[in-house]
């Protein structure tokens, strides 16, 4: 019966990770005769860890990072352009406290969107919210929202979070209305919340994804002024790949 009492009790105070596991953990301290001061100890522990862990998922699950990477499965010998203490120190997350903008340009398959995904998941780890999408999807959201007049949502959504990453700004062209949205999403943001960009074109090129040169340069003002810019020059990893698969790219005649 005082199990019973126990166990509604946890469960009212919410702690049901806890509720779940009392009667084991009654049942080791009963044993092994751990002192009351310990056994509080554990409890608490156990049940601030799981919350943690809870709170974690649902930031990641909020995030929508196309799959989870982290900094260690970098290959930093293989780009050797990368500069892997600059790396580390924006893995302190300084630069999100800061309102900074971290920008990661090069060509395709140098792992841009592999140190976005992981800086993001550092930032997650350690207690911040973030949003993930690729400059398509946005453009797409962008079209579908102003169809249905909810365009002040997509500011709203993408202005909110404190780290914000757009991925692959360059492999498709932005038409005015996404190109427009995007300027006020980066001007509410502009030194208060982090973005993360990666880019496959260079900064004097960014007049023909926007189609707009005088646009562009206002974008990049409010983006470089405060940021961090990678200049990946390197192979390709996934051209590494197919090579140590056997897979010869096609000669060019």
């Amino acid at each position: 019966m005082t199990t019973n009492l126990l166990v509604e009790r946890l469960e009212e105070i919410g702690w049901h990770y806890t509720a779940d596991q009392i009667d084991g953990l009654l049942e080791d301290a009963s044993k092994n005769n751990v002192p009351y001061s310990d056994f509080l100890i554990t409890l608490l522990s156990q049940e601030i860890e799981q919350k943690e862990k809870a709170a974690l998922d649902k930031r990641l699950k909020k995030a929508k990072l196309p799959y989870l990477k982290s900094i260690h499965d970098f290959d930093f010998s293989f780009q050797p352009s990368i500069d892997e203490r600059r790396v580390k120190e924006v893995l302190s997350g300084r630069y999100i406290h800061n309102g900074d903008n971290i920008l990661l340009l090069g060509p395709p398959g140098v792992g841009k969107t592999h140190l976005a995904i992981s800086m993001a998941f550092e930032a997650i780890t350690n207690g911040h919210q973030a949003l993930f999408i690729t400059a398509n999807d946005f453009i797409a959201e962008c079209q579908k929202a102003e169809k249905q007049g909810l365009i002040q949502r997509i500011i709203k959504r993408y202005s909110r979070p404190e780290l914000l990453i757009i991925d692959e700004l360059g492999y498709f062209s932005f038409d005015e209305l996404s190109a427009h949205t995007l300027f006020q999403i980066i001007s509410r943001r502009y030194e208060h919340g982090a973005m993360i960009i990666t880019s496959n074109k260079s900064y004097v090129e960014w007049g023909k994804i926007f189609g707009d040169e005088v646009l562009a340069t206002a974008i990049l003002d409010r983006l470089i002024h405060h940021s961090t810019t990678f200049n990946i020059k390197g192979d390709s990893y996934r051209l590494r790949e197919k090579k140590k698969a056997g897979i010869q790219p096609a000669k060019v005649r």
